[in-house]
């Protein structure tokens, strides 16, 4: 993860570090807190999953914005719950493998309005924390739910952990579809920018964020196979690559792709190391 300037590589680990310890240390302070999470787990662990995912990427966002860590922590601690809603909507719902109905799809669209008010009853936890919950499902053009709020009716943070939200939604597997490949869960972002989704997160989120992380094997559009060796600045989903095989056999002297100098070259797959040659 790179950050502003200022600060090292290191730096960024301990504090992100720091922060997702302060998370957990609050969550372990509220038995109300930590009952909805665990009740999140029993109840659907995709659920459970994707908020740990979403709470790393959400976090990731804030820390190349440079939000301070006070806010930090409200906004991870309202990523990692923005889902607990979904307890209160059918499992047969949720997991549902073909077309939702019309009535279904409201089912699942009124988790934003039940984790808000699960939260709120929390009276030790802050009001700002509950709606990141309530306006993750909000756009800019007005065009999400629960409220259909607009622009500046969206509060920063719910702003950010929707970037975060999509992205990981998009590239997990789901009960009714396979999971996207990193760059096109990008793509779907990038799409939005300005008009479902702000710009200037988005750009925080690319720069943050090494979908393509080193030590990936991968599988380029054009056959070859490789692994990530190591990230452009600011650019994650354009990593350079060690080929390692080539038309289906292995290389004996391995050479670097730099993906931010080949445009016409994309990650075509994610490989497990058994599917390298």
């Amino acid at each position: 993860m790179k950050l502003d300037g200022s600060f090292t590589i290191e730096k960024a680990n301990v504090k992100f570090t720091q922060i997702v310890r302060n998370i957990m240390e609050e969550l372990n302070r509220n038995k109300e807190l930590l009952t909805l999470l665990a009740d999140v787990y029993t109840y659907d662990d995709y659920i459970f999953t994707h908020s740990f995912n979403v709470t790393l990427y959400t976090l990731a966002i804030g820390m190349e914005l440079n939000i301070n860590k006070k806010n930090l922590e409200a906004l991870g601690l309202g990523a990692i719950l923005h889902d607990v809603g979904k307890i209160l909507v059918p499992v047969d719902t949720l997991r549902k493998t073909g077309k939702l109905t019309e009535d279904e799809f409201e089912q699942i669209k009124k988790h934003a309005e039940y984790g808000f008010q699960l939260i709120k009853n929390v009276h030790t936890v802050s009001l700002l924390v509950a709606n990141c919950a309530y306006q993750h499902h909000e756009r800019l053009d007005g065009s999400g739910y629960p409220r259909g709020i607009k622009g500046d009716e969206i509060h920063y943070f719910g702003k950010i952990i929707a970037v975060a939200d999509v992205f990981d939604a998009a590239t997990s597997n789901r009960v009714y579809r396979k999971a996207m490949m990193p760059h096109e869960g990008l793509e779907i972002l990038y799409a939005g920018a300005g008009r479902k989704f702000d710009n200037t997160i988005i750009e925080a989120f690319r720069r943050a964020v090494a979908i393509y992380p080193n030590g990936l094997f991968i599988e380029l559009n054009d056959g070859r196979k490789g692994v990530v060796t190591a990230q452009n600045e600011g650019i994650g989903d354009r990593p350079m690559i060690r080929i390692l095989e080539v038309n289906g056999e292995q290389i004996v002297e391995p050479y670097e792709v730099n993906l931010k100098k080949n445009l016409h070259l994309l990650i075509r797959k994610c490989l497990n190391i058994q599917e390298t040659a």
